[in-house]
């Protein structure tokens, strides 16, 4: 069976699909993040909600 990944990050071998439109090579995201210096961002999983935003009473 073949993967569905269109092909190898140039850096780690792990499966990629970000292509460099400089290089003829492929990145998969972690990678492509690292060369770009991001840092990791904690954010929401797929599914949860997100908290609600708490409300502010008007002040007069």
């Amino acid at each position: 069976m073949s993967s569905a990944a269109p092909g190898r990050c140039a850096d780690c071998g792990e499966n990629a699909y970000i292509q460099l439109a400089v290089q003829d090579a492929m990145l998969c995201a972690h990678c492509y993040a690292s060369r770009l210096g991001l840092s990791r961002v904690a954010g929401r999983k797929g599914g949860e909600r997100s908290e609600p935003k708490p409300t502010r009473t008007p002040t007069r």
